[in-house]
């Protein structure tokens, strides 16, 4: 990858407020470096809201990215993971929401709208990496973040926009607010998925056939995975009704074999704890060797499809 963009980002966070800034580096053209403030809660939110306004700010000026590499280079390691791994297509699966109906994630809002901006322009022409505290590009971005963090808050979607030809020092050149750009305005004013209340079917992994059914007993299957032992609520809709008028559970969950005759619960603890209330004693199952995220992604991949659990 030789030819390509380098955006070099950083976030400066102190009580409740960030600076953040980032630094556009394209061949054959001016650096473009951008900086603004706004409130958080957290330096994660800082840093990624400095890949945002980043992105965002690319679809403002309609820059030409086709055939076009684009490396974003942050300090922070989990942004990086994230999209190296894709785990935000995992999230999109499952809605963006754990079993509880929380978001799967804490700082769900800015990794949501982060994963659109990268979907919009195009996840295979965007690589992630982590950058090193000598990076003479990083120092840069971190004083601006820094310097922005101090200053009065600035107009919400605006940023300061400073530009430098060759090895000039930096101009300020103007203060765009991105929201006026159409798509970038439709991203920010997105449906957030976890915060909708409408019932989704918790079982859409299951397709019939594809699917090895074993019938096992309510006692012999436990919770052990920290995604179900968190929950703290959980929608059970129309479960409930459907289980006292049946007596029965129609459709699967997911377990894992602990050996001596126990499993351990994967996917779809609204149904096991339906089942134990209305005393139904077992319950059809497909056995996996997966923990629950691994279980949504193997059938993510091999179905090519949404899954919710």
């Amino acid at each position: 990858m030789d030819e390509h963009t380098k955006i070099y980002t950083d976030g400066s966070f102190k009580k409740n407020k960030a600076g953040i800034s980032f630094l556009i580096v394209s061949p054959g053209k001016s650096k473009i470096l951008g900086y603004t403030n706004l409130r958080c809660k957290k330096n994660i939110q800082a840093e990624l809201q400095a890949v945002i306004h980043a992105l965002q700010y690319l679809l403002n000026i309609s820059m030409s990215l086709e055939n076009q590499k684009i490396e974003i280079i942050t300090d922070e390691i989990s942004i990086v993971d994230v999209f190296i791994s894709q785990k935000y297509k995992i999230w999109d699966a499952c809605q963006w929401k754990k079993e509880n109906g929380g978001a799967v994630i804490k700082c769900a809002e800015e990794w949501f709208i982060l994963s659109c901006l990268v979907k919009k322009i195009g996840d295979m022409i965007i690589c992630f990496t982590k950058t090193s505290k000598e990076d003479r590009q990083n120092i840069l971005v971190h004083g601006y973040a820094n310097y922005a963090r101090k200053l009065q808050f600035c107009k919400k979607n605006s940023i300061h926009i400073m530009e430098a030809e060759n090895n000039e020092d930096f101009v300020f050149k103007e203060i765009v607010n991105v929201s006026e750009n159409k798509e970038v305005d439709e991203i920010l004013n997105m449906k957030r998925p976890w915060k909708s209340n409408k019932y989704k079917a918790d079982f859409k992994w299951y397709i019939e056939g594809q699917h090895e059914i074993v019938y096992i007993d309510t006692h012999d299957i436990i919770i052990t995975e920290e995604i179900h032992l968190n929950c703290n609520s959980l929608n059970f809709n129309t479960l409930f009704r459907t289980a006292a008028e049946s007596h029965a559970i129609s459709y699967p969950i997911a377990v894992r074999p602990l050996g001596n005759g126990k499993y351990s619960l994967v996917a779809g603890i609204t149904r096991l704890i339906t089942a134990k209330l209305f005393d139904i004693s077992r319950v059809p199952c497909v056995i996996t060797d997966f923990s629950n995220e691994e279980f949504l992604k193997q059938n993510l991949v091999n179905m090519g499809k949404i899954i919710n659990r």
